[in-house]
């Protein structure tokens, strides 16, 4: 039947295929352009320890913030890790993609190659040095929610294939970003629809996009 699937899957296909797509970068870049590798892998470190599900210390205090902990509400606790870990696996993969679709582009025998090169050195430090980062993932979740409130259905194969697509989303308009930086900026802040450089905006923003999430889907986790 269409709503038979296995939770399992889903939640193993998220991880598998952000490593799929981290592979697929790391062959692109090596080949056109070596030189941003470093960069790439700091980003993925980077977005490991500033993920909910990868940071403890973040998932606890959202959490906390909706008076759930570990002990005394132990369905609902893992039911949020499932979500969220399914949630930055495909965030992770859009922005590793849309680095990686650019990157495709590059010919060393440009004259411009090095600019072009210079633009994913620059955004990837835009990101963790700018604290830019905590606003494209606050957006991402809050798109994210918009996308399920769309559906009529609420289950966990719903809430992956709006992942999925979301994911494509992100990666499609980093790809349009690098491809002119300065005068794309302002289009990638309006596809996201937010602006913010404050982590407590931040909390805030996943806070509230996670009480919409669990409305959804509690009832099919208890």
């Amino acid at each position: 039947m269409e709503d038979k699937y296995d939770p399992k899957e889903i939640i193993k296909n998220s991880y598998k295929y952000l490593n799929q797509t981290i592979e697929e970068a790391w062959n692109v870049l090596s080949k056109n352009a070596p030189a941003t590798l470093r960069s790439l892998d700091s980003l993925i470190k980077f977005m490991k320890k500033k993920t909910v599900s990868y940071n403890n210390a973040l998932f606890n205090y959202v959490e906390a913030k909706s008076w759930i902990d570990e002990k005394h509400n132990k369905n609902e606790y893992y039911a949020d890790r499932i979500l969220w870990y399914i949630l930055d696996n495909y965030f992770m993969a859009g922005m590793v993609k849309g680095i990686s679709e650019y990157a495709k582009k590059l010919d060393p025998k440009e004259s411009d190659y090095y600019k072009k090169v210079n633009h994913i050195t620059g955004f990837i430090n835009y990101l963790i040095d700018l604290g830019e980062f905590s606003t494209i993932y606050a957006a991402f979740t809050e798109k994210t929610t918009e996308e399920l409130k769309s559906k009529g259905k609420k289950s966990l194969k719903d809430y992956n294939n709006a992942l999925q697509k979301m994911s494509d989303y992100l990666a499609n308009i980093v790809e349009n970003l690098l491809e002119d930086p300065i005068k794309n900026r302002k289009q990638f802040y309006k596809s996201l629809e937010t602006r913010s450089n404050y982590i407590s905006k931040l909390i805030e923003l996943l806070y509230e996009a996670s009480k919409k999430i669990k409305n959804i889907f509690y009832h099919r986790y208890n």
